[in-house]
């Protein structure tokens, strides 16, 4: 919505990173990422194996969903509540530090390369 800015509306970008919601909870992952296997013709099962199903899980809800994310949500609330009340926003906002680390210097590379990351 920056195109809205001659209009004299400020818009501030808000990039959480990872923390602990219903939306990554590891028992919902695992059934979604089920279903969608399920799903898939046959000869796609057999062409990843299903060693692929189990190492996905594995990664998906051990690593990735539990040890990365955090569960402090006032990292977000608090850039939030800093995007809406500050005197002069910032343009943008990384929550947490992964969104520092990783998705924030991302952002401002090129499609192209963030497409082949």
């Amino acid at each position: 919505r920056r195109e809205m800015r001659p209009f004299g509306v400020q818009v501030s970008i808000i990039e959480p990173g990872g923390f602990r919601t219903g939306m990554i909870d590891p028992a919902t992952v695992v059934k979604g990422f089920k279903h969608l296997w399920e799903r898939l013709p046959a000869e796609t099962q057999a062409a990843y194996g299903h060693h692929y199903l189990e190492t996905c899980e594995y990664v998906l809800v051990t690593f990735l969903l539990h040890r990365l994310s955090s569960s402090r949500l006032s990292h977000v609330t608090g850039v939030m509540a800093h995007a809406l009340l500050a005197r002069f926003p910032r343009s943008r906002y990384a929550a947490g530090w992964d969104a520092r680390l990783a998705l924030l210097p991302l952002s401002y590379c090129p499609a192209w390369l963030t497409d082949a990351a």
